[in-house]
């Protein structure tokens, strides 16, 4: 009997996997490699932070390339009204295509070859429900993108505004594997 309420309790667990796995999914369906050997920078966007993520991210993400940092960018869709959730995501996938010509161009400015595993190091991931910006504070409407710079197994280890992108450079090409938390800059929610 204890056997099969162990057993259970696994399926229970199991089953409760899929849920937490799939906010890990961009919006191709790719897992995103989180804590897999690579840092990671994480961007959190909504509609009203396009902008500042065209003027800001772009360039900061060439001056990290050294650290070839994985990029996720979290884009919090609880401002679209449900039966558009399809189309921004769809508008999602594009800005995946745009974002991934303009780092090219980017590099090619520079007089550089733009890295081949470019593709495989940016995702965008829907928050729906919002989530996942919650999880860091975010609320609905914020008005200036977000960025966690995660270590190459997870951990944080910087937050703030991306406005505090040298900073948070600094941190990402800097700190070892497992070193603790440190706060960038205090965000005004």
């Amino acid at each position: 009997m204890k056997k099969t309420a162990v057993l259970m309790s696994l399926l229970g667990l199991l089953a409760s996997i899929p849920a937490s796995a799939a906010e890990l999914k961009d919006v191709f369906g790719k897992e995103v490699p989180i804590g897999q050997g690579r840092p990671t920078l994480v961007l959190y966007a909504n509609k009203s932070t396009r902008e500042e993520l065209r003027q800001h991210a772009y360039q900061f993400i060439y001056d990290v390339r050294a650290e070839k940092p994985i990029v996720v960018v979290h884009v919090d869709l609880r401002d679209v009204p449900g039966l558009f959730k399809g189309m921004a995501r769809g508008e999602m996938r594009k800005g995946h295509a745009e974002s991934l010509t303009l780092m090219r161009k980017l590099f090619r400015q520079h007089g550089e070859t733009p890295p081949a595993d470019m593709e495989s190091s940016l995702f965008m991931v829907a928050d729906s429900k919002g989530e996942t910006h919650q999880s860091v504070g975010l609320k609905k409407g914020f008005e200036k993108v977000f960025a966690r710079v995660l270590s190459f197994d997870g951990e944080e280890l910087a937050r703030g505004p991306l406005t505090n992108a040298r900073k948070l450079g600094q941190v990402l090409a800097s700190a070892p594997d497992g070193a603790p938390r440190t706060q960038v800059a205090n965000q005004t929610r």
